[in-house]
């Protein structure tokens, strides 16, 4: 009997969860562009929020003045040949952008588009970060190691590794996301491990170590250094305080209460690909595969509003949120999918 009341319990909660995602579904853009014909790997937004850098498949990459619809750059790490942009990065100062093909990186002046250095690896490279400068990058690469690289120097002046202690394997593990400070001072990365990592990049010491339920793919510092933002695959979503390493709140995206019996379940978790910042800190946006796009208050990881983008074809339902952020007057809020859609939405809060 108790199986049964519990499904029952569990079907409602399922139709509740649908009736939810029905009253957060897509809502009207302020305005649309079409940033790219065939779909993207990677976009990311400046830190001015004036430009959003966009890595078309099999096209070159592309950074797009956003309120004027204009190009103002097309890049390819290699000059008579167009491949696939996997990822791309802006330095915190505006003034470097990065592209990354395969196993090259090029760094992009932002005054004038002209490459700055082309950087070539041995393996794939999965994730790159660039340092408040560009002078440093920071990558996630596929032999299991992050690489913290001096452009200038030309040398690795660290190597972080995830060891499988965590997930009890005897070797280590993927990382597939970095991340470096506003400040420069410190680092973090996320692995296959299940933990969020936090590195003094002066010394290359573990500073900090966080658990998480699965993978973790998304991590983040807030522009004044606060805070930091960990996300696992089909998981959860953190927030830690970056002093005391504390977890300040938890972004859910579910009807379910964080605690409650049914939270853990795979249905009512999700995974964030996407992270943006309000110029004063007090919200956050987060984009996710599901076309949804969430703000929340940084403070606590209150709620504030979930809506969905749109699909660019009724029946092609995969749009994966690729980059999110607030426009400079904090009004409205961009996203790009990796259909190739960039949109403007109104921000709407108390």
């Amino acid at each position: 009997m108790s199986v049964s009341i519990s499904l029952q319990r569990f079907a409602k909660l399922i139709i509740i969860s649908s009736l939810l995602v029905a009253c957060s579904s897509e809502r009207p853009a302020l305005q649309e562009w079409k940033h790219s014909q065939l779909g993207s790997y990677a976009a990311a937004f400046s830190p001015d929020r004036r430009y959003v850098l966009v890595g078309d498949t099999d096209q070159p990459a592309k950074l797009w003045d956003i309120e004027a619809n204009k190009i103002k750059f097309a890049w390819q790490n290699k000059p008579d040949e167009a491949g696939t942009t996997t990822d791309v990065a802006f330095s915190h100062d505006g003034k470097v952008a990065a592209t990354s093909e395969s196993n090259t990186i090029v760094l992009w002046n932002m005054a004038d588009g002209e490459p700055m250095v082309r950087l070539g690896f041995p393996v794939t490279i999965k994730d790159i970060a660039l340092s408040p400068q560009g002078d440093y990058v920071l990558l996630a690469l596929q032999d299991r190691t992050a690489v913290y690289f001096d452009v200038i120097a030309n040398r690795v002046i660290h190597v972080f590794e995830h060891d499988g202690n965590a997930v009890n394997s005897p070797i280590n593990q993927l990382i597939n996301a970095v991340a470096i400070s506003p400040d420069g001072q410190t680092a973090l990365t996320g692995g296959d491990d299940n933990t969020a990592r936090l590195w003094n990049l002066e010394t290359g010491v573990q500073l900090q170590q966080w658990q998480h339920g699965n993978d973790v793919s998304l991590v983040s510092f807030d522009p004044a250094g606060g805070f930091v933002v960990t996300a696992a695959g089909n998981d959860q979503t953190y927030i830690w305080n970056l002093t005391s390493a504390e977890q300040v709140a938890v972004l859910n995206t579910s009807p379910i209460p964080n605690g409650n019996a049914w939270s853990d379940f795979p249905v009512f978790q999700t995974t964030t690909t996407a992270i943006g910042y309000s110029a004063d800190n007090q919200f956050i946006v987060t984009g996710h595969p599901n076309r949804q796009i969430c703000t929340w208050q940084a403070k606590d990881g209150a709620s504030v509003a979930c809506w969905q983008a749109p699909r660019r074809e009724a029946l092609k339902p995969g749009v994966v949120l690729q980059a999110v952020t607030f426009s400079p007057d904090g009004k409205a809020i961009y996203s790009e999918s990796g259909n190739g859609l960039a949109q403007k939405w109104q921000f709407q809060h108390d």
